[in-house]
């Protein structure tokens, strides 16, 4: 039995981002299927109740737009999955509806989700999908920044180690996507007067090599800033950390080191809830 993997897709101007991501993590997980999807807005979800009213002609305007975006990224997704060399099965989806909603749905189904990180000028629903896929799905997802071109990924790995659950969780899904990886470098937090950080059992359970990094929190500045610093700073070429909110309304108030990436990432990151 071989692993699925969600694709979401959302511009072309960055779906071949999403697609070498998606490549590679089944290269690095062995997945034998990709399942590309593209969410298509409804009309009701383009106005401003307060100010338009949406007219048949209005909602016939943007369906028709939306399937030509659907269109060019279905075509993007065929001619990547052509293109692949070793067989990999590959499923094609365009659904109308809510964002958060559609790829909730799709990702429970799919063993990962990879998407992009969502940028300050996207409208909601992108940053609800990542949101939904974050929190909703229980599955691990792939966040790729879209300002950098694609490049393999999951040889050199930054883990940002807590000591909780979600991280526990986080590293225990990432473990399928470090079998290549050459070296392993655990970043882990402490405060001034805190007892010094050790390596984590979890490491050598699994039989893990991996080098311990302790990063001071000050207090100053974000951590999430410290944490990506120290990536680049060992070459890392991907980021493996749990997710984490802070209240129910989880698209709302998130973990601050969780809200810097999903800003600031300018690495994949791999993130489990």
């Amino acid at each position: 039995m071989s692993a699925v993997i969600l694709a979401v897709l959302d511009r072309a101007e960055t779906a071949d981002r999403v697609l070498a991501a998606a490549g590679c993590l089944s290269e690095l997980t062995g997945a034998g299927r990709v399942n590309g999807l593209a969410v298509r807005r409804r009309p009701i979800d383009t106005i401003m109740p307060t100010e338009q009213i949406l007219t048949p002609e209005y909602a016939s305007h943007v369906r028709a737009d939306e399937q030509r975006r659907a269109d060019a990224l279905k075509a993007m997704f065929d001619a990547w999955g052509e293109a692949q060399q070793r067989g990999l099965a590959t499923a094609w989806s365009d659904v109308e509806g809510r964002a958060a909603e559609v790829v909730a749905d799709f990702g429970r189904r799919a063993d990962f989700v990879v998407l992009k990180r969502p940028a300050p000028h996207d409208p909601d629903p992108d940053r609800q999908a990542v949101h939904a896929a974050l929190f909703e799905t229980d599955r691990p997802i792939l966040m790729v920044p879209a300002e950098t071109a694609p490049a393999p990924f999951g040889r050199t790995v930054a883990i940002a180690w807590r000591n909780d659950e979600r991280t526990v969780k986080a590293v225990l899904a990432a473990l399928r996507c470090l079998k290549r990886a050459e070296r392993i470098h655990v970043l882990a937090g402490a405060r001034e007067g805190a007892p010094e950080p050790r390596m984590p059992d979890i490491f050598e359970e699994h039989g893990i090599a991996a080098e311990l990094h302790v990063l001071p929190i000050t207090g100053q500045g974000v951590f999430g800033a410290a944490l990506l610093a120290r990536a680049h700073a060992l070459a890392c070429d991907m980021l493996v950390m749990g997710a984490f909110a802070r209240h129910p309304l989880r698209s709302l108030i998130l973990g601050g080191v969780t809200r810097h990436m999903l800003a600031h990432a300018d690495l994949p990151v791999f993130m489990r809830h």
